[in-house]
């Protein structure tokens, strides 16, 4: 059995442990935010449904923060390409 890593926070999978139950979940995302999880998932080697348990189960157990905070959210905070415009 090979073990896949994920996350760098996520803590090690212990191989004297015993598989725990795992339960299923199905969600509905608008296409752009599939999309980026889909693109960001490649992006770290892993599928789009392992990227999503990971930032799931962060979330819950408050290890997932927030590095910066958008003003005018994602997709308008980007400045203009050539400097000042």
């Amino acid at each position: 059995m090979t073990t896949e890593l994920t996350l760098d926070v996520l803590p090690p999978i212990q191989a004297d442990k015993q598989a725990t139950a795992v339960r299923q979940l199905q969600i509905r995302l608008p296409v752009q935010v599939f999309l980026k999880l889909e693109l960001d998932a490649a992006r770290r080697g892993m599928t789009s449904y392992k990227l999503a348990s990971a930032v799931l189960s962060m979330y819950l157990n408050g290890k997932l923060v927030q590095k910066k905070e958008l003003l005018n959210g994602p997709e308008t905070d980007q400045q203009p390409l050539g400097g000042d415009q």
